[in-house]
């Protein structure tokens, strides 16, 4: 079968530039020196996303850092249904693995928690770029067995999805009952008491996904909880499915889908993910009073619910600048925004600590933090033989001493990065703000408050 590509030009490469392949099928070694053969992957009918970049690059680097190619091969690539193959190239030929590390003339760090080969070191990501004319990077080639229009796209890694799917459908063309589960960033938020939440998948072409018993185990490997859900989920669909089982200790659970529509799985790969399990900080407790500021036009509402009381205790609109509210010990609550779009929402204590910040997504968007009863009680300090600095870090947070490998944690309990033993790591593209940086070495664990700042 001829194969042909298909181009997704990012916001950064004007779209009426003539990016394309000259035709030929590339070999190259990766980091790892293994090497990877294009063909190879079209031969087996796989969806093939090729990202042009350089470890220079800023624009490339945001869009790394954004992880939606990450998502993409997670779910869709080789551990998954194995239906996409992803593959970053540095196309500058002085490309090393010091630089790609976050060495010198670098954006930062490429290579921690990315799963998909990493092609650039010993010329081999300029030679990848000679077999294509691209006008600019970042640039991403989707290679498949169907023509589709030059199109952009988004940071979104289920949009990024999306277009693949849409663009290459002879890479998803499984018959008969099948369900996965997708890569889930866990529980965010609050204290204890908590279900989890998993993104059901129905990997079937044809076959809408009627049924499926969803299982979860605690981080020891007991079987705690089984879903027995029912639905009508149309192929090649998602939808978000809650576990009713309350969880009460933080942790790496594990959740696995069987028997879909009844049956025995016949594609158990993906079929079960990790859920980390976080509850915020409840030992965290800001300063009151806290001031809400959300962006927009007064055709945007939002209010402040106490959790445990189901009762509103402040309220506004967009464009209301800095509308303080008290908040109480010990409690959660939830930001519920609505008429949404593209605003902007911020949290800030008394102490002007940003509890919470971001962009609302959709016509309704939660965000949910804590209040705890002591500023920061129950973290165990890191030991003197572990240095981290600065304490209000701008671009680069260093993490110096013997460990095994750290977390970086925002106040919704949402792990923003994570990374093996490295002697620092970019924090630039980071939402400024208080985190907690969770130090793991061995069976140990410590954690220490620190502050994103310009």
């Amino acid at each position: 079968m001829k194969k042909t590509i298909t181009i997704l030009t990012l916001l950064f490469v004007s779209s009426n530039i003539n990016a394309q392949w000259l035709g030929n099928y590339w070999t190259a070694d990766d980091m790892n020196g293994v090497n990877y053969v294009l063909q190879d992957d079209l031969n087996e009918d796989k969806a093939v996303l090729v990202d042009i970049s350089a470890h220079w690059c800023g624009p490339c680097f945001t869009l790394h850092q954004s992880h939606s190619m990450a998502g993409v091969y997670h779910d869709f690539g080789p551990d998954g249904t194995n239906e996409v193959m992803v593959y970053f190239t540095d196309v500058d030929a002085g490309s090393s693995i010091p630089i790609l590390q976050g060495g010198s003339g670098s954006q930062g760090d490429w290579i921690t928690g990315t799963e998909y080969p990493i092609i650039g070191p010993n010329g081999q990501g300029s030679l990848v770029d000679g077999y294509y004319t691209t006008p600019g990077v970042p640039t991403l080639y989707l290679h498949c067995g169907s023509v589709a229009p030059e199109i952009s796209t988004s940071y979104d890694w289920w949009s990024l999805f999306s277009t693949i799917k849409g663009s290459c459908p002879s890479a998803f063309t499984f018959n008969g009952p099948d369900a996965t589960l997708l890569k889930h960033d866990g529980v965010a938020g609050c204290p204890a008491g908590y279900s989890v939440e998993v993104d059901l998948y129905n990997s079937s072409a044809n076959t809408a996904l009627n049924s499926a018993d969803i299982e979860l185990r605690n981080p020891n490997g007991q079987l705690i909880a089984t879903e027995n859900w029912t639905g009508n989920l149309a192929p090649l669909n998602k939808t978000t499915i809650t576990i009713n089982h309350t969880i009460t200790t933080a942790g790496i659970y594990t959740a696995k889908v069987i028997n879909p529509n009844g049956n025995t799985d016949p594609r158990p790969n993906g079929d079960e993910e990790e859920v980390n399990v976080n509850f915020g900080y409840s030992n965290a407790y800001w300063a009151t009073p806290i001031s809400i500021s959300v962006s927009g036009a007064n055709t945007t509402s939002w209010y402040l619910k106490q959790n445990s009381t189901n009762g509103i205790v402040a309220s506004g609109f967009g464009g209301a600048n800095n509308y303080p509210a008290n908040i109480s010990p010990d409690e959660c609550y939830t930001l519920l925004i609505l008429q949404g779009g593209d605003e902007t929402y911020s949290i800030t204590d008394g102490a002007s600590n940003i509890v919470a910040q971001g962009t609302v997504q959709g016509e309704q968007y939660n965000a949910n933090f804590s209040a705890g009863t002591d500023p920061w009680n129950s973290l165990e300090s890191v030991p003197n033989t572990i240095s981290v600095y600065p304490v209000l870090a701008k671009e680069k947070l260093f993490v110096e001493g013997n460990y095994d490998s750290f977390s970086l944690i925002d106040m919704l309990g949402k792990i923003v990065l994570r990374s093996n033993n490295v002697k620092s790591v970019d924090v630039s593209v980071l939402n400024i703000g208080v985190y907690i940086l969770e130090i793991l070495d061995g069976d140990r664990k410590y954690s220490q408050k620190v502050q994103i700042t310009r």
